[in-house]
């Protein structure tokens, strides 16, 4: 009994020990960093990783890490209102996520120590103008590496941003700055005036995303079109990027436009691409070489919505003389890009092959009359205006995506024989839109060319052409839709018939999918078919022979039921 007790007495003291030990390794530990505060300075002193501590006082003004210290933790002094002044030693490797977030701080220097950077560092700095730091940093996401993440607000007011190593490209656009100043000794690229070049200063490469005006230096041979990086959101509002980018000056010595030149690996978007709010948003462009070849002027309206009619006051030689009459064309005259007259009945003048994207977009047309000769009308040429009647000539080869987008006076159309693509979305939401007349047999209708219309036709032959169905009226409850209308089947030449499917899946299972018969006329009547939230619709014409129903091909598109739908 006795040398039992002896025993638990023994490893009590030894578990009493072995904790104590624990406490005073921990203590001895966190005791190598030590955080201090006198008079308003915060002085951080030892060797190893400043301890994640976010009581720190909010009157501090002044912090100093001293050497030795290797890394500052995220939300360092983050909210610490009054402070003003910081220095960093070279033993800094990293530093976290919104560390000096919310300060008071007019200027920075980050050594050239600190290899990895957290997001949003200098986050909420209202008064900070001045940030020195490495080019070559990685910027991280919280602890894990990740793409990097805007560093600084996008409203910051940094003027400058003093690159004190070599450049690593990809985190620039991250660097929101009105001018970015490259080290001397940075063996691939230069700055002038706060613009970044390459280094032998022939070819523009990004512009500052704070720049308003940027002014591209005399001697700079190459503009590239990547030099102004754009990002936004789903619906397309910037959170970082050339957001306040309003005019760039083209010097006499631009003799190229690059649209592929210096991308980072995460690529870069359009201006045009990604900036779609108004009309009014767009860069004006300065062009000093008036005799600019035609296919890099255009690229500035392609990238940088720049209006056809803006560019034509600038480098006036190389577009065509209609712009009188309100049609802008290149100087062969071959394309129309932009109708700015004001007349309701258009007269395209002879010689135009192609009508270019968005050239009536909006216009209050009424009436127009195609040239002979024309091959291609271009996406969005005509969507949103008032036109009510379309003749198209002999000839014309190609109807773009959005073409005639809701264009809700249009009632008939008349398609000619020579066209052979009708494209996506080309006569989409022409409420008013009953009937299409085909003089040919287009080989390519896209499924969703007459979509929201009630539309029959009759293009081409049962064996090789595919036909559809369009729901023309769809109500949404919490959870499902209900349809309540008339499905109408896109006519096929010869069919005695269709079957349509309706299924919530795209294989087309028994149990997800009901079946209907549709007769010759192609119209479909339905009262309260009950559907979940995908909608996938599908029909097969048939031919009668001898009493036997010969199919043809299935076909299905895949409908979105909120386009549809009347939200209840």
């Amino acid at each position: 009994m006795m040398n039992q007790r002896k025993r638990s007495i023994l490893f009590l003291l030894f578990t009493a020990g072995l904790f104590a030990g624990v406490l005073f390794c921990t203590e001895t530990t966190q005791a190598k960093v030590k955080t201090t505060i006198k008079n308003g300075v915060c002085t951080v002193s030892g060797k190893g990783a400043m301890t994640d501590d976010t009581s720190y006082n909010k009157k501090i003004k002044k912090v100093i890490i001293k050497d030795g210290v290797t890394s500052l933790p995220e939300e360092a002094f983050a909210g610490c209102l009054k402070l003003k002044e910081i220095s960093i030693a070279d033993s800094v490797k990293s530093i976290g996520a919104c560390a000096f977030m919310q300060t008071d701080l007019r200027e920075i220097t980050i050594p050239n120590s600190v290899k990895k950077l957290g997001n949003s560092v200098l986050s909420s700095c209202k008064k900070l103008t001045k940030v020195k730091m490495p080019g070559n940093v990685k910027i991280i996401y919280g602890s894990d590496e990740y793409f990097p993440v805007f560093q600084f607000d996008v409203d910051s007011p940094v003027k400058t941003i003093e690159l004190t190593s070599s450049l690593n490209l990809e985190i620039f656009m991250y660097l929101s700055a009105e001018n970015i100043v490259v080290s001397k000794i940075d063996p691939k690229y230069t700055s002038i005036d706060g613009l970044l070049y390459t280094k032998d200063g022939k070819s523009l490469v990004r512009i500052p995303n704070l720049r308003k005006e940027a002014v591209i230096a005399d001697g700079c041979e190459e503009f590239c079109t990547t030099a102004v990086e754009w990002a936004g959101d789903d619906d397309g509002d910037p959170y970082m990027g050339c957001e306040d980018l309003k005019t760039i000056v083209l010097p006499e010595s631009i003799r190229t436009i690059n649209t592929k030149k210096h991308l980072t690996r995460w690529g870069t978007s359009s201006y045009a691409e990604e900036h779609h709010t108004d009309k009014t948003d767009y860069i004006s462009f300065t062009i000093a070489n008036k005799n600019m070849p035609w296919e890099q002027v255009s690229l500035l309206h392609k990238k940088f919505n720049t209006p056809y009619e803006t560019l034509q006051k600038e480098v006036p030689a190389v577009f065509g003389p209609g712009a009188e009459q309100g049609f802008i064309t290149p100087k062969d005259g071959t394309v129309l890009l932009k109708y700015v007259g004001k007349d309701d009945n258009v007269c395209i003048p002879q010689g135009i092959t192609k009508i270019e994207k968005n050239a009536f977009a909006s216009s209050t047309l009424k009436n127009v009359v195609f040239p002979e000769g024309l091959e291609k009308i271009g996406e969005n040429a005509f969507a949103s205006s008032t036109l009510k009647n379309v003749v198209f000539p002999e000839g014309l080869e190609k109807i773009g995506e959005n073409a005639f987008a809701n264009c809700k006076n249009l009632t008939k159309v008349t398609i000619p024989k020579s066209v052979d693509i009708i494209d996506q979305d080309a006569f989409s939401k022409c409420k008013n839109l009953k009937k299409i007349t085909f003089k040919g047999t287009p080989s390519d209708i896209s499924p969703y060319a007459f979509d929201g219309t009630a539309v029959v036709t009759e293009p081409g032959n049962i064996k090789t052409q595919y036909t559809w169905a369009v729901p023309d009226r769809l109500k949404s409850t919490r959870k499902k839709f209900v349809f309540n209308g008339t499905f109408h089947c896109l006519r096929l030449k010869g069919a005695d018939g269709y079957k349509l499917q309706i299924s919530s899946t795209k294989k087309f299972t028994k149990k997800t999918t009901k079946t209907f018969a549709v007769k010759k006329d192609g119209k479909r009547v339905c009262k309260n078919i009950k559907l979940p939230n995908d909608l996938y619709i599908r029909i097969c014409p048939y031919k009668l022979a001898s009493g036997t129903k010969s199919y043809g091909k299935w076909t299905y598109a895949n409908y979105d039921p909120w386009s549809y739908a009347d939200e209840i």
